[in-house]
């Protein structure tokens, strides 16, 4: 578990010794932050029955020992008394939700209590959201359920006030890159990745949403490889098609354009060749236009979050003719 879940985990842990943990639990954090191994832990935590609790820390933290009977059918996808709620499609139903709270009427097969784990909470149709709203407010006895979101906000405000929310908020700057090279000191994408970042200056701005091309050499080649694409977009009005299909098919297209962005206002650019810098320095698109980009850029995001079933393609296609109408207004 990374180091920064450790402050939640440990508070957590209190709160499970002294039986004042929340009936539901929503965990929230940025993609890589650690979220997913936190609930696992918690969950593990919840089903065992011979719980132990380490005490080498400056307080103890409870874990599933993991050799019970119910920890064995935990490892075997077996036990019966927890139920994981994932849709394969783009979002969770309330049919998925009702499944759920059927599931927590009934009583324990083998343990002391029920739980459910619903990994992507931000996907839940309206009426999904709203069907579990009533289980929130009338939990049944001896039940838990664990939710966690990349996105606080794409959550009705109804099912956030009657959780318990546990945010986990990452280091960034140079103490991120330390903290990844300490937990990763054999990884040399790490290690060279926050070399280009220093060496453009940019390490006070790296933060844990960058972890997937920090730590991942081929996300950090499809990286380089859309940075370079969008240049050639924005500067040339080419590759638009390679760009809009790295916006409908790659999950950290959207996120990767702002990122961009931002680094053209900033003028720090993640690239390894000195020319490339400066080439584009040289086009001297204002950094009111990239402010205007960057607006369309965050209109669109918050279009895909808000709605779940919202067409990658279209909303990538209006995005991309903005940006064109914005930068080459006469065209």
């Amino acid at each position: 578990m990374l180091p920064i879940c450790r402050e939640k985990q440990s508070q957590l842990s209190r709160q499970y010794r002294q039986k004042t943990l929340a009936h539901a639990i929503l965990i929230q954090g940025i993609e890589g932050c650690g979220k997913d191994a936190l609930a696992q832990w918690l969950i593990e935590l919840l089903i065992c029955q011979q719980p132990l609790a380490t005490n080498n820390l400056p307080e103890p933290i409870s874990h599933a020992c993991g050799q019970c009977k119910a920890c064995l059918l935990r490892k075997s996808d077996s036990y019966p008394d927890h139920l994981l709620l994932k849709s394969e499609n783009k979002t969770l139903g309330v049919d998925d939700i009702r499944r759920g709270n059927a599931f927590l009427e009934k009583t324990a097969h083998l343990g002391k209590v029920k739980t459910i784990f619903i990994p992507q909470a931000q996907i839940m149709t309206i009426a999904a959201a709203n069907a579990l709203l009533k289980t929130l407010e009338e939990p049944s006895a001896n039940s838990y359920i664990v939710l966690i979101t990349d996105d606080l906000d794409s959550l009705l405000p109804t099912i956030i006030s009657r959780c318990a929310v546990y945010a986990i908020r990452p280091m960034v700057g140079e103490a991120l890159l330390a903290q990844l090279k300490s937990s990763n000191p054999h990884d040399s994408q790490v290690s060279s990745d926050a070399r280009l970042h220093e060496r453009l200056n940019d390490n006070a701005f790296v933060n844990l949403s960058q972890l997937a091309e920090l730590t991942d050499d081929v996300i950090f080649q499809e990286y380089q490889t859309f940075n370079q694409c969008f240049l050639d977009f924005l500067y040339f009005g080419q590759s638009e098609s390679k760009v809009l299909s790295q916006l409908v098919d790659n999950k950290h297209g959207l996120r990767w354009l702002e990122k961009i962005t931002c680094n053209l206002v900033r003028q720090s650019y993640l690239l390894i060749e000195a020319e490339q810098i400066t080439s584009v320095v040289n086009q001297k698109i204002s950094v009111q236009v990239l402010n205007q980009i960057y607006q369309a850029i965050i209109s669109s995001n918050k279009l895909i979050k808000s709605y779940t079933q919202a067409n990658r393609q279209f909303v990538g296609e209006q995005l991309l003719m903005t940006i064109n109408d914005i930068v080459r207004p006469s065209t």
